[in-house]
């Protein structure tokens, strides 16, 4: 097969892919749990931890990205990408280096993340994001302590090798909660390269091309 079609057919593959399907099913308990906090002002309950989901049949375990943007168990469309901006790589580190292992440590994580992107990880005292100020339903002591070791860990840490779903409503493709998760090993859908990668793919392609065109001359 010659370079130029080989380039094609590489371009081909990289193209923009079809919306893929996600299921919510529900919360995983195992990994989260139901938390007081203050959001935006107002004192809420909230889930906060694991969300089982299946992509395209696979099941997997999703994180909130946006606080503000509800989510239900429901089928959605959803856009995979890379963890692709300052707060969504660390939370990327988070997820490959601090994993939850129980309810309390998944809710801890959960809290961490939605701090991190609503406030850039200022902590619970200020913010749109903070602890519960209602004295007869406070924040889990131990949560709370969990999300500010979190967001301590995570400071000036960066990592790519998280997916981001971004989800829509089925039909008329509101923009619905976007999740993220652990790169996937179970052989199903993953997000495309990022542009940077594909650039420096093609690139030594060209390098390769430019080897043998040389070779073929002398």
């Amino acid at each position: 097969m010659c370079l130029r079609r080989f380039l094609l057919l590489f371009l081909l593959t990289i193209g923009p892919a079809a919306a893929n399907t996600i299921i919510v099913v529900g919360t995983d308990n195992n990994l989260g749990e139901n938390i007081y906090l203050r959001e935006n002002g107002s004192n809420e309950t909230a889930w906060a931890g694991g969300i089982d989901v299946r992509v395209d049949g696979y099941a997997r375990i999703l994180f909130c990205v946006d606080l503000f943007v509800n989510i239900s168990t429901d089928t959605y469309n959803t856009v995979l990408d890379f963890a692709d901006t300052p707060n969504l790589k660390r939370v990327a580190w988070l997820l490959n280096n601090y994993y939850p292992t129980n309810a309390v440590t998944g809710a801890g994580l959960q809290l961490a993340i939605w701090d991190i992107m609503s406030d850039n990880g200022d902590g619970f005292t200020s913010g749109l994001v903070r602890k519960s100020t209602n004295g007869a339903n406070p924040t889990n002591a131990t949560v709370l302590a969990d999300a500010i070791q979190y967001e301590t860990l995570s400071v000036g840490k960066s990592s790519t090798n998280a997916v981001v779903y971004h989800n829509f409503a089925i039909p008329g493709g509101a923009p619905a909660q976007t999740l993220i998760g652990l790169w996937p090993t179970d052989g199903g859908p993953i997000a495309t390269p990022e542009p940077a990668s594909i650039f420096m793919i093609l690139s030594g392609l060209a390098l390769i091309g430019l080897g043998r065109f040389r070779r073929g001359r002398n």
